[in-house]
């Protein structure tokens, strides 16, 4: 593997959203182990941290032009793991409760359902009831942001409100899921 020489993340972006192929290369080499480490510790599942991560710089390569050049990198691609962790869980749990609902009818005494599982399930009802405990404000803008992954602009417009009323609303709201989390899941942030 070859060194990485530091430049500057600026320069990165710009560069990214001109389509420099060696800039997403340098992007994807600095973070991706992060990224990957980050979602592992919410969805204790490999293959599909491996598939978050890839997705994530998927959509950066796909969105790159949209960037702004004053972009912090980790700050959005960690923010983007978060949302897509929290969007898979949310749909997993969907596909849990489907295979646990099979496996029980199949063969009452012997269970499918691996500790991975139950503890997806777990992260998901606890992630779920945090949410519920938001003001409808916070948790309405919460769920646009995260789950429709909508941005800021957006929200503000499907509203009438400020972006500034949105920003705050989301991270008075990201801030209370991830101190809930750390308490009720034992999820630590980073």
């Amino acid at each position: 593997m070859r060194a990485i020489q530091p430049i500057d993340e600026q320069l990165l972006v710009t560069r990214l959203k001109t389509g420099d192929k060696d800039a997403f290369a340098r992007i994807y080499e600095k973070y991706h182990r992060q990224l990957h480490v980050i979602a592992l510790r919410y969805l204790k599942d490999e293959s599909l941290a491996q598939d978050i991560v890839h997705e994530i710089f998927i959509k950066l390569w796909s969105y790159r032009e949209n960037l702004k050049e004053e972009l912090s990198l980790k700050a959005f691609l960690s923010k983007s793991v978060q949302n897509l962790v929290l969007n898979t869980i949310r749909n997993k749990k969907t596909e849990i409760l489907k295979h646990l609902e099979l496996s029980h009818k199949l063969d009452n005494n012997h269970r499918s359902d691996s500790e991975e599982d139950y503890v997806l399930s777990e992260y998901t009802r606890i992630a779920e009831k945090g949410i519920r405990e938001l003001s409808p404000a916070k948790r309405t803008i919460f769920r646009m942001r995260s789950y429709h992954c909508l941005s800021n602009q957006e929200v503000a417009l499907k509203l009438g409100i400020s972006i500034n009323t949105v920003k705050f609303q989301f991270s008075q709201a990201s801030k209370f899921l991830r101190a809930y989390l750390k308490n009720k899941a034992d999820i630590n942030g980073y």
